[in-house]
């Protein structure tokens, strides 16, 4: 009875609004909802965004933001088996999540200095994690007492990151953790019973816990029963859409856990609350727990076989986890990134990159070196990312893409071996307007010359007039054939042109 009445009083208070034009009225059915655009324009013409993940997880900085749930998990194996034996040890048996909060005080946090990192590096989204799994939320939450305004650092993290973000005139984004929080903390059998199955990854019922039970914290560790977890999952996200108003919000894959007529509200509501201000916004899938015609698909660290017609998104961390990790403090390599973004982009994709910033605020000196490098390639060369589009086909290269059969969380990405392989032998394309660009994946020290095959007669009709390689002033010497375009690297290698270089293709209009 009490779904039922919460359903009705939703929609009810839909219509009362009267700030929503009756003809782009959505409500909370697939029909309707599918009357909005999936992807807007300026998603993919965007093409490349920055968030990160930051929360009390980042004080221990130990592993990743999972370390929440292994810390009360005993004697399990796998991902995330030695937290812990490290919690006990370096905290003792009666050091609680909770009790990590008042160590995180973000005494250096500034969001002017983030956001201009983000935008350095070429981010044309830039966003802020709204919650993970753990059941914090980072805003001036009057729904969830646990939050980052209330407690902790004091700060309301959404608002001083859009507020930054805006100031640019740059998208904000958030990403939405919690559908998972409903069963991310270990559950006593017989306690908290949720109406679906959970796979041997996710399995959460054990005979004995050390989660705190008191109903102080039910909200924090996720001790409520079944509707109180959908009302509550369902509430942050309408708070965050009526007073942040964001453009892209990133949901990830424990949404499939919530029941379907709670998706649809939310749909109606954000769809709404875009519509009122005349704006559009997107959203994103993993899996199909939003149909595809509504959301676009994120598959995480992946890209796919060849061209979607649809666009498509993936997010990939700077980081060696997704949170700050105190003992492992590597980087993603800023040349591999930017041959997985122009992999991306060719496809018809969008990149998300994730930072990880440390516990007092800052972000860890390898991650803005690694931004900073990305930056001065996306600088000199982004004109062949941005606003483009894919070519007829998506490139040719030596280098194997494939999926990997042992990947744990293959229900959420396609393709990923291979991919921080790619090489100079690789080449992708992109283009908008009269323009192509071939960019091939690093500096080619080996064979000077290489045949585009996708300007053979068989593909390709149009009229080259010009070639010139982006960031160079020497002149390209360049042959059409029968088999393809036979073009030739210049004698200097351009500013990071081991990075990738960007052959810049003009044809007649």
């Amino acid at each position: 009875m009490k779904i039922k009445l919460f359903f009705l009083l939703t929609i009810v208070s839909l219509f009362l609004s009267n700030k929503i034009n009756s003809q782009q009225f959505f409500t909370p059915n697939w029909d309707s909802l599918r009357k909005k655009k999936a992807v807007p324009e300026w998603f993919t013409d965007a093409r490349f965004g920055v968030y990160f993940h930051w929360g009390i997880y980042s004080v221990p900085a130990n592993g990743n933001e999972w370390y929440p749930r292994w810390m009360y998990v005993k004697n399990y194996k796998g991902w995330g088996e030695d937290v812990f034996k490290y919690h006990k040890e370096k905290y003792g048996d009666n050091f609680h999540y909770h009790d990590f909060i008042p160590m995180w005080k973000a005494t250096n946090f500034n969001a002017e200095k983030w956001v201009d990192a983000f935008e350095s590096m070429g981010a044309k989204i830039i966003g802020a994690i709204a919650e993970h799994h753990d059941g914090f939320s980072l805003w001036d939450s009057q729904i969830n007492e646990w939050n980052s305004k209330k407690m902790g650092p004091k700060i309301d993290v959404l608002n001083e990151i859009k507020t930054a973000t805006k100031k640019r005139n740059l998208k904000f984004m958030v990403t939405f953790h919690h559908g998972f929080h409903n069963v991310f903390y270990p559950k006593k059998k017989g306690k908290y019973l949720r109406n679906y199955f959970v796979d041997k990854y996710m399995y959460f019922y054990y005979d004995t816990i050390n989660v705190p039970q008191e109903k102080k914290y039910s909200k924090l560790y996720g001790n409520l029963e079944m509707i109180e977890s959908y009302d509550l999952w369902l509430s942050k996200l309408n708070e965050v859409i009526y007073n942040y108003s964001p453009d892209y919000i990133y949901t990830d894959f424990g949404q499939r856990y919530i029941p379907e007529l709670y998706r649809k509200v939310f749909l109606a509501n954000y769809f709404n609350h875009a519509a009122s201000q005349n704006k559009s916004v997107v959203v994103n899938t993993k899996g199909d727990y939003f149909p595809k015609d509504i959301a676009i698909v994120n598959i995480e660290r992946s890209t796919i076989e060849n061209i979607s017609k649809s666009p498509w998104v993936t997010d990939f961390k700077l980081g060696s986890s997704w949170a700050y990790n105190q003992y492992d403090r590597s980087t993603i390599d800023p040349k591999k990134a930017i041959r997985i973004l122009a992999e991306v982009v060719s496809k018809n994709g969008i990149m998300i990159l994730s930072a990880g910033p440390k516990p007092n605020g800052e972000i860890p000196e390898e991650q803005l070196e690694a931004m900073n490098n990305i930056g001065e390639w996306m600088k000199a060369y982004g004109e062949c990312i941005y606003n483009t589009k894919p070519f007829i086909e998506f490139g040719q290269g030596t280098t194997k893409l494939t999926r990997d059969d042992q990947d744990l969380w293959n229900d959420y990405g396609e393709i990923k071996k291979g991919l921080y392989d790619l090489n100079y032998t690789d080449i992708r394309y992109t283009t908008k307007n009269n323009l192509i660009y071939a960019i091939q994946l690093g500096w080619n020290s080996k064979q000077k010359s290489k045949t585009l095959r996708v300007f053979s007669k068989e593909k390709f009709n149009g009229v080259i007039r010009k070639i010139s390689v982006l960031g160079s002033s020497e002149k390209i010497s360049w042959k059409k054939t029968h088999n393809g375009l036979i073009i030739r690297q210049p004698k200097k290698i351009p500013f990071k042109g081991d990075y990738a270089i960007v052959y810049k293709i003009v044809l007649e209009k």
